[in-house]
């Protein structure tokens, strides 16, 4: 039985990857990776993961076996390679002098979202996964789409490709080994993408879950990194993190209240009047 290792934030992208190979006679190896960015929904995602992952079990459609999540904390070793480090580093600091070339010589004031929208950030989060693979000495899938891709201007001039899993029959896009940037293939060259090697965007994964029974699967996944938490112990996406930016950018509106898309609202109109106001919780 072939084990694929998949990094599960559970959030609506890699929450896809794991129910999409859910459907085959597989072993999923799920790794769930502590304080790489500056989210502050762990509690929520952890919950939401142990849901989804009851919720598969449950389902008389699994083929897969589903191993428990594997949580690595911000200290393990076997997150911080550091060559592959010193790469992030290097792309990082050239991307801040691109970000400075376009804006007049200015960055953002400090925990500005604006270098995130602006596609002038590379997550750590990619160190985490990229060591882990390296230190597995295997290939790591993540929850990738095209909106992601297209966020980051290095990604744009880097040659990818797709190779399509025998086990599976999806397509996986990966770093090609001739990519002229060797920091940006030294991280990327044992991930494996399969959402953008199957041309999805956001929108397809949210139709996906619906299409094919899995609405409530998707209701328990989590994308916002700062929920708002009610007195009951409810959330709702906060409209105005990265990645529901990242999300109403992409046009999916549903899992928004009328008070997270107003949020939102008030961001784009005066977070560059006002960047303390919208400053990243957590910097």
């Amino acid at each position: 039985m072939k084990t694929y290792n998949v990094c599960w934030s559970g959030g609506l992208d890699s929450t896809f990857v794991v129910t999409q190979l859910s459907q085959f006679p597989v072993r999923i190896r799920p790794f769930y990776i502590k304080g790489q960015t500056f989210r502050q929904s762990e509690p929520q995602e952890l919950a939401a993961i142990e849901s989804i992952q009851e919720l598969l079990h449950a389902d008389s459609r699994t083929k897969a076996e589903l191993l428990p999540i594997l949580i690595i904390e911000k200290d393990d070793p076997r997150i911080k390679d550091r060559e592959i480090i010193r790469a992030h580093r290097r792309i990082y600091m050239r991307l801040l002098e691109e970000y400075k070339t376009k804006h007049g010589g200015k960055l953002p004031p400090a925990g500005s979202q604006q270098i995130y929208v602006d596609g002038a950030y590379i997550s750590p989060q990619y160190i985490a996964c990229a060591s882990l693979a390296k230190y597995y000495g295997e290939t790591f899938e993540l929850g990738i789409q095209y909106n992601d891709l297209e966020s980051i201007p290095i990604f744009h001039s880097s040659p990818n490709s797709i190779e399509m899993d025998d086990t599976t029959k999806r397509g996986l896009m990966f770093m090609n080994e001739n990519n002229l940037d060797q920091d940006l293939y030294l991280i990327f060259k044992d991930l494996r993408f399969p959402i953008t090697g199957q041309g999805l965007y956001k929108r397809d994964i949210w139709q996906w879950f619906s299409e094919h029974g899995y609405l409530q699967v998707r209701s328990n996944t989590i994308f916002c990194q700062a929920p708002v938490v009610h007195k009951d112990g409810t959330w709702e996406p906060c409209g105005i993190c990265t990645a529901c930016i990242d999300t109403i950018h992409g046009n999916l509106l549903e899992p928004f209240t009328e008070e997270g898309l107003a949020r939102y609202r008030d961001y784009e109109q005066n977070h560059e009047k006002e960047p303390e106001r919208f400053r990243l919780k957590g910097f």
